[in-house]
């Protein structure tokens, strides 16, 4: 019997157990949901959510996409939803985004859009005022009927958008198609990318434009989603009020577009001379329904508990040093609402590609024919609920984009919302019933169906790959062959109880903000309770010092020590059993190193802050370097250092990092022989040397734990840590930044764009104010090259400059703008680009400007405030920097405006004293 008719026989043996199961139970959408149709057709949904606090998300959904393109309009349905920016009928041009922005939102953030195969969707976040609520659904309407697609804006976009398709180029791009191509085979798909043809892009006129628009966007093809913290009933109305009177011109017919399933075996073998790993994909397209029944929900459950169980035995695996791959996983996903894929992704070790495909198939034979251990489901079931239990727990810090996913996925695959309380139960209900027959019967499916391998790698190892044939043949004989049962792991895994002294805590002082403390080893500690996420608790331990005071070697060994401490096991539990005790568990305990900070971040939810505590002190007191994840890491990292300069980016990065940085030995990528230096023995000596006492240490705790709870924590975890010795004090690197101009060009890649990084080194001094007026000429800097360079010039899709100005970076501070752009448009750009900060500097730009990142400043101060994030970051800087306040929009309004902003550029910043690096390809093919 061959192997398709062996698992099909199989499965046909399964659905025969079902034939006369009793009818499934469909799925009642939440009763927190408010939805309903207007009498054009257009439909509405309205959730309340209080996360964030005084925001509503807005979305407009017009189920229209790339699919219901005409042959002559591919492209233009993404084409439209730039031209949605750039004029309505009662916002001309750019004053629309404009005009958002004097309400603080930000473009990109606040303000964005996104074009699918099936669908449109328009963004907009808002104050939940009554007239910013107005504004909102104002815009949206206007979006939906009134876009004036004026001649010349259509013209002018055509720049941005060859731009967006420019800086989608690449090899990434490159890989994309191909597995796209796999994917959608001969479908409608396979035809209709979002981004389009530059040919048609050109070719794009307002008419052709206004075909598409008049066709779709029209009410009976559209919804109106709101989330936020708004009274339902006065969104209820709006809605009503703004959409009722948009009418339906005609009654467009669509088509129904189908993804068949592979109908045989294919592998595809793809090198390109810029990869720089080999990897294989393993995929089989299967047919799939909506989640709106009990079945199809457990059916859900089932792939989320076999994918569980695969991903744990798959990285157990990955860690031994003589494991094939670094990395292997297996997930599913919808590519339409009747086809969903099934597949396995690896990093492949050398040319282990037959090795790899061995292990992946002999799991999945494993599981169609002995099933998995009762252990192992148990254990991927306790953890899926354990997991829906902290997410139930922490449902009011559930942001409104969360919510609005999966309300869109409800109206475009009828996927059916739950609340988290509905979800939770349901899945305890059912989870239950799932059997170790269900996850054989999976795997079975899974085997029945024809499988497509695409396998990607670099140029030079094409003579060593496996040929197609003969790799069609190997895979079809490892499912013919017989199948030992996998090795059944060792469940019974905890770790052994504490035994130390507790200390004392003493309150020093109770401020606005936070409550200061003192240990009786010497730690100070600050604290503050919130009820942001009802039931999480961060705690940090951190130092002043960080691989800044080692020896070179040393350093190297702090790159790795983080990644294999946390892999190689703590106490008893070595690295194969690691993942196992995880299970059902929600905390991380992580290292750090960094060049003048080390320590370790803690996050738990309540019932598990104890044992993360003890799986702490397990950690430090006796830290294990396990010679299997060592030798993996390091066998990983020496094939991605041999093969790294194949790649133009990375080749980039390296050539930006020596340029800015002066070839400092810490500041450039690691070579093959900076690898020599990680060993077991220097790996302990590097921890020691920074962990062996916490003298001077800073305790920072932040979440859901009263001050009582926390006193008790800290007598029995904290304050009996060893504080005795005194470790090397941090020591500044001197790397010193270029003074002058200075121009690098890479040529490598083939690449249809030019990549720039353009860099100014910061002139001024440290302080708070400067750090704050700093990163408010970025964000004006951010909106002004916008509308210069993107929107006037058309020289890029997207172009942005971060500030980074930090007290303990001892002159590593600067400016960076990052843009791709036509090869034959850089000059123009970078010149473009340093006008826009030299008309900042001499206060050639519209005033309103300040009032808008004002504005923006206030919006994300009032939404960072009520987060755990906020406080936590706060009382870190406050613990290493005494004089450390963060500003209130009052504060800031007094700090950062028109004069105060001029005067600042002119300090901080040199227009000629910047770091170009350029990177070009060598053809553009």
């Amino acid at each position: 019997m061959n192997k398709r008719r062996y698992f099909a026989f199989l499965f046909f043996l399964v659905l025969q157990l079902f034939t006369f199961s009793s009818p499934t139970k469909n799925l009642v959408p939440s009763e927190n949901l408010i939805s309903g149709k207007l009498d054009n057709g257009l439909e509405y949904y309205i959730l309340k959510n209080s996360k964030p606090e005084n925001r509503a998300s807005l979305n407009l959904v017009v189920k229209a996409g790339s699919l219901l393109e005409e042959d002559n309009q591919q492209g233009l349905a993404h084409f439209l939803e730039h031209m949605a920016f750039n004029g309505t009928t009662k916002y001309q041009k750019n004053e629309l985004v404009q005009y958002l922005q004097s309400l603080g939102l930000s473009f990109g953030g606040d303000l964005n859009a996104y074009t699918s195969f099936s669908e449109t969707v328009y963004k907009l976040q808002v104050p939940t005022s009554e007239a910013d609520l107005s504004v909102g659904f104002d815009v949206l309407k206007e979006w939906a009927s009134e876009i004036t697609l004026d001649p010349k804006d259509v013209e002018n976009e055509k720049k941005i958008i060859i731009e967006e398709w420019r800086l989608r180029q690449g090899i990434s791009q490159r890989v994309g198609d191909l597995q796209k191509k796999i994917l959608y085979g001969d479908s409608w798909y396979s035809k209709r990318f979002p981004i389009g043809f530059p040919e048609t892009i050109n070719n794009a006129t307002s008419k052709i434009l206004r075909d598409y628009y008049e066709k779709w966007y029209q009410p009976q093809n559209m919804a109106v989603v709101a989330v936020g913290d708004f009274e339902t009933s006065a969104v209820e109305q709006l809605i009503s009020e703004n959409f009722s009177s948009l009418k339906n011109k005609t009654t467009p017919i669509k088509k129904e577009f189908e993804i068949a399933l592979s109908k045989e075996d294919s592998i595809t073998i793809f090198t390109d001379p810029e990869l720089t790993t080999t990897n294989l994909n393993i995929m089989w397209r299967e047919k799939t329904s909506s989640i709106n029944s009990e079945t199809a929900f457990k059916k859900g459950l089932e792939k989320v508990l076999f994918n569980s169980i695969l991903n744990t035995r798959f990285s157990i695996l990955s860690k031994a040093k003589d494991s094939p791959f670094a990395y292997s996983s297996i997930y599913n996903f919808s590519l339409n609402d009747k086809t969903g894929l099934y597949a396995i992704s690896s990093l492949v070790r050398e040319n282990n590609i037959n090795e790899t495909i061995a292990i992946i198939v002999n799991n999945l034979k494993d599981i169609a024919i002995n099933g998995v251990s009762l252990e192992e489901l148990q254990n991927e079931k306790i953890n899926l609920i354990n997991n829906l239990k902290t997410l139930l727990n922490n449902k009011e810090s559930i942001k409104n984009d969360t919510y609005i996913s999966s309300i869109i996925d409800y109206i475009l695959n009828d996927n059916t919302f739950l609340s988290p309380e509905e979800e939770y139960n349901l899945t305890l209900n059912l989870i239950k019933d799932i059997s170790i027959e269900n996850l054989k019967n999976l795997s079975q499916d899974i085997l029945s169906l024809n499988y497509d391998v695409l396998i990607t790698s670099r140029e030079n190892m094409k003579s060593s790959l496996p040929k197609e044939g003969d790799l069609k043949n190997y895979i079809d004989n490892l499912l013919l062959e017989n199948t030992s049962a996998i090795k059944v792991f060792n469940f019974n895994i905890e770790l052994p109880a504490i035994k130390n002294n507790p200390g004392q805590t003493e309150t020093l002082e109770k401020n606005k903000d936070y409550t200061k403390l003192k240990l009786s080893n010497g730690i100070e500690v600050l604290y503050k309770e919130t009820d942001f996420d009802k039931d999480k608790i961060n705690i940090n331990l951190v130092k002043l010092q960080g691989s800044s005071s080692l020896t070179y070697p040393e350093y190297i060994n702090t790159l790795f020590l983080p990644e294999i401490l946390s892999n190689s096991g703590v106490g008893d539990i070595d690295y194969s059993s690691l993942e196992i005790y995880f299970k059902g568990k929600n905390f991380s305990v992580n290292n750090f190193i960094n060049d003048y900070t080390q320590g370790f971040k803690i996050s738990t939810t309540k019932s598990d802050l104890n044992e993360a505590l003890k799986y702490f002190r397990t950690l430090i007191a006796s830290p294990k370097f396990d010679e299997n994840i060592i030798d993996s890491t390091l066998k990983t990292n020496r094939e991605l250092i041999k093969n790294r300069d194949f790649s133009p980016r990375a080749v980039f990065r390296k050539t930006y990092l020596e340029t800015l940085n002066s070839n400092h030995p810490r500041r450039t990528p690691l070579e093959l022989q900076d690898l020599d230096f990680v060993t077991k023995e220097n790996l302990s000596t590097a921890y020691s040397n920074l962990f062996s006492s916490f003298k001077d240490y800073k305790l920072i705790i932040t979440g859901s734990i009263t001050e009582t709870q926390l006193i008790e924590v800290l007598n029995n975890y904290f304050a009996n840590l060893p504080t005795e010795s005194n470790l090397a004090p941090l020591k500044e690197l001197d790397i010193n930044y270029p003074k002058n101009n200075l121009k690098k060009e890479i040529v490598q890649g083939i690449d249809k764009k030019a990549t720039v990084i353009l860099t100014f080194p910061y002139k001024d001094i440290f302080t708070i104010e400067n750090r704050t007026l700093y990163n408010s000429l970025s964000s004006l800097l951010n909106i002004l090259l916008i509308e210069d360079v993107r929107e006037k010039i058309g020289g890029v899709y997207s172009i942005s400059s971060s500030a980074t100005l930090e007290k303990f970076n001892f002159g590593e501070n600067y400016l960076q703008i990052i843009f791709s752009t036509d090869t034959k448009r850089v000059d123009e750009v970078i010149l473009k680009t340093k006008s826009v900060i030299g008309n900042i500097q001499k206060g050639e730009f519209p005033k309103n400007k300040i009032l808008d990142i004002q504005k923006n400043y206030e919006l994300n101060f009032e939404t960072a405030l009520k987060t755990n994030n906020f406080w936590n970051n706060y009382l870190e800087k406050k613990n290493l920097i005494s004089d450390y306040e963060f500003y209130t929009p009052m504060r800031y309004n007094e700090i950062v405006n028109y004069n105060s902003i001029i005067i600042f550029s002119n300090r901080a910043l040199d227009i000629n004293n910047c770091v170009e690096v350029i990177l070009l390809p060598e053809k553009e093919d």
